[in-house]
């Protein structure tokens, strides 16, 4: 059985073993779970897109039990803390479900490598189109996002989701 301490350790080893900040970590996991990661943990709809509770819970686990290390760093441009997550542990093998280890690693580090706002924002589209199933995903995302949207974000995140295969709906023309 996959304990989902091991989840965690999986997805940091797939990403080189390190990964930066909660809402990367949150929003990855929801991605690849989405594309086969089967980490067994529920999501709901919060601030940052699609959140885990079991996340960060199983976060809290894994740094208990040693597979993974916190690390508290400040911004330089406003002192805002963030997280930096380390692999300490192994994962076991089965902690990658579906997607196996080679292709667990290539979504994990694509996402590590992706701007953080723009994984949200592709995170946040895959929810309202495929859970809350808006057909127009993209109204409803400029309202709850609002600012975000802005600068091409939103097309790089539908980019990212094409890339994944998970493209949302067309938005319907009398939306």
């Amino acid at each position: 059985m996959k304990e989902r301490e091991d989840v965690v350790a999986a997805v940091l080893a797939a990403a080189g073993g390190e990964m930066t900040g909660r809402v990367r970590l949150q929003k990855a996991v929801y991605l690849m779970d989405r594309l086969g990661l089967e980490s067994g943990l529920s999501f709901d709809y919060h601030h940052y897109g699609p959140f885990s509770r079991d996340l960060d819970n199983a976060t809290a686990d894994a740094k208990a039990f040693g597979l993974v290390e916190e690390e508290f760093e400040r911004r330089q441009s406003d002192g805002a803390t963030y997280s930096i997550f380390r692999l300490k542990g192994q994962p076991k093998p089965e902690a990658f479900g579906k997607l196996g280890a080679a292709k667990a690693s290539k979504l994990a580090r694509l996402f590590a490598a992706t701007n953080v706002t723009v994984l949200e924002l592709a995170a946040t589209v895959d929810w309202l189109s495929h859970v809350e199933k808006y057909a127009d995903w993209k109204s409803e995302i400029t309202k709850r996002k609002g600012v975000k949207v802005q600068g091409g974000r939103l097309e790089k995140a539908v980019e990212l989701l094409a890339q994944l295969n998970l493209s949302p709906p067309a938005v319907p023309a009398s939306a």
